[in-house]
């Protein structure tokens, strides 16, 4: 047994809680769960995974039953997440490192089902809105210097941290503050889970001014906001993650299987819903998945008097475990530079083959689905509802002296998006003046960004007086 790796994979599977002050050791259960099966469990039974069944994936409000959804699409990740972990796991125990392949598989599978659990309505579109309301409301950074300035912000990194709204650093947020917020810790996940759903673990602001470094795909976005930055250092330590600068980490390495699930159903599952669309040919849809599957030298494709469903599904079945197979590999060929924070690439770009494939895809996926006449027009429609919404509760929070069109938005506002943890505020007005204006507009951003796309548009509708409540 390698006893150095094994030690620090012990470290990167701890069980130790978000919140908890002290180290404990895992609860028998009378079914035997484990921690990581508990974190599953947190996740499936929290309002904010529900939500996910009305978030646009691709098709913003789908007239059909048959495209997915947020919540189909993390379901779904979270099924090839499990056996790529499963499978690593076995990986590690060949190269003499003692681990439990099915507790790997347990938390790439749960850190599946909440890596989307962050994002706004309308998907990438709806951060794209509240990203443009806080340039356009406040285009600059500029330091508050008086004590009656109307600027929200005391620093960069709260600027940006709006400026440019992440759904993967709302995520953090939700699962660690917001579900459960009467506690420290939120849901409490262990730091592994939190760990392996963490693909950006850097601040909206690097240190020292410098631009974020293109070659390293941990840096391509940011995981957690200013607010949230101590917890997150507190759980990156625990796991042992390499600090490269302050609040700057290295990517757990099961964030990278997290990502291929992501990247795997992202390409495989979106073009299946473009050919189901009508957008995409159906014979295009096969063969392109079809020279996916047949990376694996066993596949054998169904064409000769089949119908498409048939043939879809063994091309589409084919593909994904083609896929699996492939980034399971390069895990095991990359797994000593993750453990040591110097592997900087995706696992479906690691192999030239499995890249090339996949941005086949992916292109075609692009030009007809993601940029078809409907979805555009919806996503603009989702654009303009989620700034009508900030552009109403975001002034009546900041507020100084609430006018009543202002107070009546704050009635609005659930009570529960205020609180912090400690003793409950049944005033809403001194819940909300205990917090600064960062605080407060993050406030605005958790409940918006939590809405379902349905929802979004009818209050946006009820509040400009396009319709009226029934």
């Amino acid at each position: 047994m390698n006893q150095e790796r094994t030690h620090r994979w012990r470290q990167l599977l701890s069980f130790h809680r978000v919140g908890d002050k002290q180290d404990r050791a895992p609860l028998d259960t009378p079914d035997e769960r484990t921690e990581f099966d508990k974190d599953y469990d947190r996740i499936v039974f929290s309002s904010a995974f529900r939500s996910l069944h009305d978030k646009t994936q691709v098709f913003p409000l789908s007239t059909s039953d048959y495209t997915r959804t947020r919540l189909t699409h993390s379901i779904e990740a979270s099924c090839v997440g499990r056996s790529l972990g499963q499978l690593a796991g076995r990986g590690l125990l060949a190269q003499d490192v003692e681990v439990d392949p099915s507790r790997l598989g347990t938390i790439v599978a749960a850190a599946c089902l909440a890596h989307d659990i962050g994002n706004p309505p309308f998907g990438h579109s709806g951060e794209a809105a509240i990203q443009h309301w806080v340039e356009r409301n406040f285009p600059r950074f500029e330091p508050v210097e008086k004590p009656d300035s109307k600027h929200p912000f005391a620093t960069e990194g709260e600027w940006k941290d709006l400026a440019n709204f992440e759904g993967n650093a709302q995520g953090f947020r939700i699962l660690n503050r917001l579900q459960s917020r009467n506690r420290d810790g939120g849901l409490r996940y262990t730091v592994a889970t939190v760990g392996a759903m963490s693909k950006y673990p850097r601040p909206s602001v690097l240190p020292g001014l410098r631009a974020k470094d293109k070659a390293r795909i941990s840096e391509k976005k940011f995981g957690f906001f200013q607010d949230d930055a101590q917890l997150a250092r507190e759980v990156y330590r625990k796991l042992g993650l390499v600090e490269r600068e302050p609040y700057v980490f290295s990517r757990h390495p099961l964030a990278f299987l997290v990502e291929a699930a992501d990247d795997i159903c992202y390409a495989i599952i979106d073009l299946e819903d473009s050919g189901k669309l009508g957008l995409i040919p159906m014979e295009t849809v096969c063969t392109l998945m079809e020279e996916v599957a047949a990376m694996q030298s066993n596949f054998k494709p169904l064409k000769d008097k089949v119908d498409w469903e048939s043939r879809l599904g063994r091309a589409r079945a084919g593909a994904v475990f083609a896929l699996i197979q492939e980034c399971v590999t390069a895990f095991s060929e990359h797994v000593g530079a993750m453990e040591a924070g110097r592997f900087e690439q995706a696992l479906v770009s690691a192999r030239p083959e499995t890249s090339r494939k996949l941005e086949a895809i992916t292109g075609i996926t692009r030009e007809k689905g993601y940029w078809s006449e409907r979805v555009l027009q919806i996503e603009a429609a989702g654009f303009r509802t989620l700034g009508g919404l900030l552009e109403l509760f975001a002034p009546a929070v900041l507020a100084d002296r609430p006018n009543r069109e202002e107070k009546k938005l704050r009635q609005l506002l659930p009570l529960e998006f205020f609180q912090r943890p400690g003793p409950y505020q049944e005033d809403r007005d001194q819940a909300i003046e205990r917090l600064n204006p960062y605080q407060r507009l993050l406030c605005v951003t958790d409940y918006v960004s939590g809405m379902t796309d349905g929802f979004a548009v009818e209050l946006y509708q009820r509040l400009s007086g396009i319709k009226l409540p029934d």
